[in-house]
């Protein structure tokens, strides 16, 4: 809530105060008077609040040891805008021990002659703050009032920034969760680089501010470069939308800059909220949209394609489908599915890319159209695409490990579903291809693709792996996975050196293994039909214990 108060130096300068004389703290004179309060016998000053200016007598104060301590702590104290005392009555003159502390910390000491009565400086000053509390309320209702009619009349919030900053000629930058700024002014002075403010050629960062003005639910003020900026969050059923920073010279600043950005901030979050019941309404949409084209649920090609286009897609260019997981999906809330939504939104548009979105339990898909020449290129174009979403999110959440599965394109639309199995798939069996990779693009599981296959026509990939590596799998040895020993041989191409040091044991204890293993299955690891046979064994065993837990 806003505060109305005026100087000092304007209530000095009102007629009642024409007698006065300012005795000392010449340099709190711009400090502002919020109320007036008269105590004749100084007890408690517990009571006074910031910004009071306060009138006394000075009654008892000089005889009294323990108020006139009591009365220099309240000089030091910082608390009040001014205070006033009266002379010739109690007190003949001012004490040099309360002039010294006033300039010490200055607070402005009024002398009050005694022809000056106390209800004449009272009615003076409170008509003062009254009048000007009328006057900015009354400006404060028609910038809230301006605002509001340009929502009303479906103008963008551009717009709305445009006239805050024209009512309060200010710099405005409305930045989204992300702190990513959505909504600006021209200043050719000012500069923004997300949170990175530039003015003069010099830079300050003002994500603290934006965090600090969160946590009070309130406004936050800095200066910098001889300007004011005021910070204020977009807050709506407890979620934080935005922030909207205005900022202008610290010479210009005026009371009402921080009423017109509390009028504008609820204005700003009723649009933010307008805004994603729209963008829920097309995710449900695009989520059934999607649905039907992987389940195929549709009469014909020409029926998919021409609802596409009622959507602004089209889905007769080569698309693939991406598929965005968690490598900790219990550790994942439906606030995090929604920050992971809107970043991949937000970036796809950015890019002035096509895509179609569905939001799962844990996971986002998306379909989007592969652009390139050949494979090689359309490949490349994908997988630069996800490093572009993982760096982006990676950025904003550190701690929380995404992984990108990415299926072939396809140029018709019946196989589309078979890329967004492929997605899947690749998210799922992304640790078959290293236990640190967060981009998996369905083409980079290699053999694993003809298992795959296998498995869907129905045979039995058990089979595969006990048939040719069945002794490998005997308790005996429980100490030493003769499996582990034989998947590192085979992913540092048979390198007797690499593997042992990514298994963190001798050359020959290596070597002692694959005899151990040649012994048990029966096969010569010199033999490329028996080599194969031992790799597809290994890939089977894999496949099958990955498959086999929860999507």
């Amino acid at each position: 809530m806003f505060t109305i108060a005026i100087s000092i130096q304007k209530a000095l300068q009102l007629p009642v105060m024409q007698k006065t004389k300012l005795a000392a703290g010449h340099k709190g004179i711009e400090n502002n008077i919020k109320w007036v309060t008269i105590v004749e016998v100084l007890e408690d000053i517990g009571r006074l609040q910031p910004g009071e200016f306060l009138i006394t007598t000075g009654f008892g104060i000089s005889e009294n040891e323990e108020q006139l301590e009591v009365f220099h702590k309240l000089l030091r104290s910082k608390l009040l805008s001014g205070i006033a005392i009266y002379t010739s009555f109690y007190m003949k003159e001012i004490p040099a021990s309360f002039i010294e502390l006033a300039n010490e910390n200055d607070l402005p000491l009024i002398e009050i002659p005694t022809d000056i009565n106390f209800s004449e400086i009272t009615k003076a000053m409170l008509e003062q703050i009254v009048n000007n509390q009328m006057h900015l309320l009354e400006q404060a209702e028609h910038i809230h009032r301006e605002l509001t009619n340009l929502i009303l009349n479906d103008q963008s919030l551009t717009e709305v920034t445009k006239r805050l900053s024209q009512l309060t000629s200010s710099h405005i930058v409305i930045f989204n969760e992300f702190y990513d700024t959505i909504y600006t002014n021209e200043d050719e002075g000012m500069m923004f680089n997300q949170t990175s403010f530039s003015m003069n050629g010099n830079k300050i960062d003002i994500s603290k501010y934006l965090i600090s003005s969160l946590k009070r639910e309130s406004k936050v003020n800095f200066t910098f470069e001889k300007h004011i900026s005021t910070v204020y969050p977009i807050i709506a059923k407890q979620s934080c939308y935005g922030w909207i920073v205005m900022t202008k010279q610290e010479s210009s600043w005026q009371e009402l800059d921080d009423i017109a950005i509390e009028q504008a901030a609820p204005i700003y979050a009723m649009e933010f909220l307008k805004k994603q019941a729209i963008e829920e309404t097309q995710l449900r949409i695009q989520s059934n949209f999607l649905e039907d084209i992987f389940n195929k649920n549709y009469i014909n090609d020409r029926v998919i394609i021409d609802h596409g286009l009622k959507l602004d897609y089209d889905l007769t260019l080569n698309q693939s489908v991406f598929h965005l997981a968690f490598k900790h999906p219990e550790d994942i809330d439906a606030n995090l599915i929604d920050r992971l939504y809107h970043l991949t939104d937000q970036i796809l548009g950015q890019k002035k890319k096509q895509h179609l979105i569905q939001t799962k339990l844990n996971s986002i898909i998306f379909l989007t159209n592969a652009t390139g020449e050949n494979k090689e290129e359309k490949y490349k174009h994908t997988i630069n695409l996800a490093r572009d979403l993982l760096k982006n999110w990676t950025y904003y959440f550190p701690k929380v490990d995404l992984i990108i599965g990415i299926g072939k394109d396809y140029d018709q639309v019946n196989d589309l579903g078979k890329s967004a199995r492929e997605a899947h798939y690749a998210v799922k069996l992304n640790g078959l291809i290293s236990k640190n990779i967060n981009i998996v693009h369905y083409e980079d599981l290699g053999m694993y693709d003809l298992l795959l296959e296998m498995e869907r026509s129905g045979i039995d990939l058990t089979s595969i792996y006990e048939q040719h590596i069945s002794g490998l799998l005997s308790d005996k040895d429980k100490d030493i996975d003769l499996i582990e020993t034989l998947d590192s041989y085979f992913k540092n191409n048979q390198s007797i050196q690499k593997a042992a040091q990514e298994l963190y044991i001798h050359r020959h204890t290596l070597r002692y293994r694959l005899n151990q293993i040649e012994i048990r299955t029966g096969l010569d690891i010199k033999s490329t039909e028996d080599l194969l046979k031992l790799q597809l064994g290994v890939m089977a065993y894999k496949l099958v214990h990955l498959l086999k837990k929860e999507p």
